[in-house]
C-alpha cells in the first residue's frame, strides 16, 4: 500500500515538472495495480490538461469499468467529448449523470447549441436558471440563445434580472444593448453600450455596433470615431469599412468615402458589396466633381 501511494505521490509531483515522466510512472503503477482507479484518474487528468482528450477518455472509460455509475466520471468524459467537438457523444454522457449538476447542465446546453439545436439549449438553460444558479454565466448564455432565436424581449427581461442578482456587469450592458439594436431602439442601445464602455468592454465588434448606434441617434462624429477604433483592432473586416463608407455617403462626404474604399481595397479581393459601392461612389463623384475613378 505504501508503494502504491508513493507512485501516486511521485506522479503528482512530476506532472508539474515532467508530465511524460508522470505518465510513465502511472503506466507502471497500472501494471502493478490494474484495479486501482486513482492511476487512471490521474493519468486522464494529465492528458486532459494537455488537451490530449482521446487519451484522457480512454483512461476515464477504464476507470468507469472499475468504478461504474460515477457521475463525476461521466461529467469528465462528457467534457472531453465536448472539447473534441463530438457533441452527440458528449450529450450521451451528460444524460447518464443522475444527480442535478449545474455545470453539467450548462455544458450540455453548450453541446446542443453547437449542434444548432438552440431551442433545446434554451429549454435546459431555463431550467438551470429556475434552480437559482450562483453564477451569472447561464444568464449570459441563455440571453445569447434568445438573441440568436430573435427573442429580444425575453433577452432584455433576463438581463434585467441578471443585473438585479449580480449587479452591473459589462456583458449585461453589451448584450442588452445588442438586443435593443435588433429592436431598433437606438437610444436605449446607446445607453447600455455606454454602460459597457465605462466598465471597459473592449472588442472590435462592440466598437462597430457602437459606431452604428451613434450614427442612428445623430452622433455622427462619435460614430465615425468608434468605427475607426474598430478598424484599428480588426483592420481586415470589410463590413466595418462598408459601414464607414455608408455613413460618409449619407452625409455627402464623398471624398472620405472614396478614401475609405481605397483602404478597403488594399486588404483583399473585391467583394460584391465593395464593387457595388465603388460604382455608387464613381457616379456620385462624376456628378459632383466631374471625376471618374473607375
Amino acid at each position: 500500500m505504501n508503494n502504491l501511494k508513493n507512485i501516486l505521490w511521485q506522479a503528482e509531483f512530476e506532472r508539474k515538472k515532467n508530465w511524460l515522466k508522470a505518465i510513465k510512472l502511472l503506466e507502471e503503477g497500472k501494471k502493478k495495480y490494474p484495479k486501482v482507479v486513482d492511476f487512471y484518474l490521474l493519468e486522464a487528468s494529465i492528458y486532459s490538461n494537455k488537451k490530449l482528450y482521446k487519451k484522457a477518455i480512454d483512461n476515464y472509460q477504464k476507470a468507469d469499468t472499475i468504478r461504474p455509475n460515477d457521475d463525476t466520471l461521466y461529467f469528465k468524459i462528457a467534457n472531453c467529448y465536448l472539447s473534441l467537438g463530438e457533441f452527440k457523444i458528449a450529450i450521451y454522457y451528460f444524460d447518464k449523470i443522475s444527480e442535478f449538476l449545474p455545470e453539467a447542465q450548462y455544458n450540455k446546453a453548450i453541446a446542443y447549441s453547437r449542434q444548432g439545436k438552440r431551442l433545446k439549449a434554451i429549454e435546459i438553460l431555463e431550467k438551470l436558471i429556475a434552480s437559482s444558479p450562483v453564477s451569472n454565466l447561464p444568464f449570459f448564455f441563455l440571453s445569447e440563445q434568445y438573441i440568436a432565436t430573435r427573442k429580444f424581449g425575453k433577452a432584455i427581461l433576463l438581463l434585467n434580472e441578471a443585473e438585479k442578482q449580480f449587479g452591473k456587469r459589462k456583458k449585461i450592458f453589451f448584450l442588452r444593448g445588442l438586443s435593443y439594436t435588433y429592436e431598433s431602439n437606438w437610444l436605449r442601445a446607446f445607453i447600455d453600450f455606454k454602460g459597457a464602455e465605462k466598465l471597459n468592454y473592449n472588442s472590435a465588434h462592440f466598437f462597430r455596433l457602437m459606431g452604428i448606434t451613434c450614427e442612428k441617434i445623430g452622433k455622427t462624429s462619435e460614430g465615425i470615431e468608434y468605427l475607426l477604433k474598430s478598424l484599428r483592432l480588426e483592420p481586415f473586416t470589410i463590413t466595418t469599412y462598408l459601414d464607414l463608407i455608408n455613413i460618409f455617403l449619407l452625409h455627402d462626404r464623398i471624398i472620405e468615402a472614396y478614401d475609405t474604399l481605397e483602404q478597403a481595397k488594399k486588404i483583399g479581393n473585391m467583394t460584391a458589396s465593395l464593387t457595388l459601392i465603388q460604382k455608387k461612389i464613381s457616379i456620385l463623384m462624376k456628378m459632383k466633381y466631374n471625376y471618374d475613378h473607375s
